[in-house]
């Protein structure tokens, strides 16, 4: 099962600090890195780690296809 996961259609204002509080409820995250353009511009797109693998399975589960600060996200595994 993932401990990585991908995070996508996020809002153009989501910061790290919004996804940690959304999806620490989980398990403890190990890495959160948004994705920029050449210009420094959001993507809308997270890749987030945990530290364990329920965790990662656990947040696919409950959090795709959800509302999230504002847009409805996916989540998958990332590979």
């Amino acid at each position: 099962m993932p401990k990585r996961i991908r995070v996508e259609g996020l809002s153009m204002s989501t910061t790290p600090a919004t996804l940690q509080a959304g999806f620490t409820n989980f398990g403890p995250l190990v890495r959160c890195q948004l994705e920029f353009d050449v210009n420094g511009l959001p993507l809308g797109v997270a890749h987030l780690e945990y530290g364990a693998t329920e965790a990662g399975a656990a947040a696919i589960a409950n959090m795709n296809n959800t509302p999230f600060d504002g847009a409805t996200i996916s989540v998958r595994e990332d590979k």
